[in-house]
């Protein structure tokens, strides 16, 4: 199920998916889509590459390590867009994590993985994950908009 909601200077996105890796770059492809249009993100390819890249690595981790077996579970994603900033919600109800159990990687010995949260902590202005006792995660990535315009940028047809 996909929503969207425009308003005045504010966005809603929704999409409700499974886990599943195959939709990893379909899923990929809109969010960056999405970022290239925002004004003050635009114009920077690396503020573009660098939302993408951390929402890629947390679908990647609910994907491989919140559904760890193959039958992979609900993940909703939720994308808001205010004036001054973009949030990234992934919400799942996997196995949770201790994210201050994860140590920075050794830049020295990198092996394959083990980088992704690193990103998100290095590439958003936030990053904050919460678990309830009910079984439900919550990813949120958030990026300060640069204020060049207050307005969102629609295309017209």
């Amino acid at each position: 199920m996909t929503g969207i909601l425009e308003m005045e200077n504010q966005l809603y996105v929704k999409i409700e998916a499974r886990a599943e890796m195959i939709l990893l770059r379909p899923l990929d492809l809109f969010v960056r889509n999405l970022v290239q249009q925002l004004p003050g993100l635009s114009s920077s390819e690396d503020l573009i590459d660098n939302v993408e890249l951390a929402f890629n690595e947390a679908f990647t981790n609910v994907s491989k390590h919140a559904y760890k077996s193959n039958q992979k579970g609900p993940v909703c994603i939720e994308i808001f867009v205010q004036n001054n900033y973009l949030e990234i919600r992934l919400e799942d109800h996997g196995e949770s994590f201790d994210p201050n159990a994860i140590a920075d990687p050794d830049f020295q010995n990198l092996g394959e993985g083990g980088l992704g949260i690193w990103f998100m902590r290095h590439f958003m202005d936030d990053w904050i994950y919460q678990s309830d006792q009910h079984g439900k995660n919550v990813l949120r990535l958030i990026k300060k908009i640069p204020c060049e315009e207050t307005t969102l940028a629609v295309d017209q047809p």
